[in-house]
């Protein structure tokens, strides 16, 4: 809980001032509104060949929604197995210990009682699912709302997944030094392309603090947590047609 109040602090942050940035009032009414800002595109050399306007929509009571999805995304990551044995399951016990009377003692019908050692558990944790359903349009709003408070922090590349013909982690650094991307100062950095391709996942997954997604995998978290956020123009142009303006 603690972790997603600290992000929706961030996305605040964010949030006020893309809006600013955009000319849009950060009392924005509450129905779906769009917010467009001007994003710089880069090359696969690094160099800057110009700007895009993204436009996303998003509601005044997003920063409440993306807060559910931090949360639900978080509950719906556990596993919720663990289990304890109550008195009925502990192996043993069937015997009264001893009799009812004369011996002085409280009247015990088992040795498995919860009282003893080697007893069962009271109230232990049983296997449960902790997962949060969310509706889709909730989903949306809340991605939509996250994705427009990183785009002071968002670079566009053109497409630059194939241009990683083999698997090599120097490769990957090279390309985010030509982006100026800083990964040794703890700085967490997004990079989102359209679909999974293997020599660019294996070249950046040994890099600190580079998290390399898909849009199969895009969630609000990893996005509010990052620092800079790098996404591809082939994925760009399917967040326009799923969150666009």
């Amino acid at each position: 809980m603690m972790v997603a109040q600290t992000l929706l602090v961030a996305l605040a942050g964010c949030l006020s001032s893309a809006r600013a940035y955009a000319g849009v009032p950060t009392h924005a009414p509450a129905r779906l509104s769009p917010v467009r800002m001007a994003v710089p595109l880069a090359d696969f050399d690094g160099t800057t060949v110009g700007e895009e306007e993204v436009a996303l929509k998003v509601a005044k009571a997003g920063a409440y929604v993306v807060h559910r999805k931090v949360v639900a995304e978080q509950a719906n990551m556990r596993l919720g197995t663990a289990c304890t044995k109550t008195r009925s399951d502990v192996r043993g016990g069937g015997r009264k210990p001893y009799k009812q009377k004369g011996t002085g003692n409280a009247r015990r019908g088992s040795t498995r009682s919860p009282l003893l050692k080697g007893g069962g558990v009271t109230f232990g944790p049983k296997p449960k699912s902790y997962r949060i359903k969310m509706n889709k349009k909730e989903k949306q709003v809340a991605l939509s709302t996250a994705l427009m408070g990183a785009l002071p922090k968002m670079k566009l590349v053109q497409d630059f997944e194939d241009k990683f013909a083999t698997a090599r982690t120097a490769d990957m650094k090279a390309f985010l030094e030509r982006l100026k991307v800083n990964t040794k100062e703890h700085e967490s950095t997004l990079m989102i392309i359209k679909s999974r391709h293997e020599n660019t996942y294996l070249s950046g997954r040994n890099i600190p603090y580079l998290n390399l997604m898909s849009l199969d995998n895009l969630n609000a978290r990893d996005i509010l947590k990052a620092k800079q956020v790098i996404v591809s123009s082939s994925a760009m142009g399917v967040l326009r047609d799923r969150y666009g303006a």
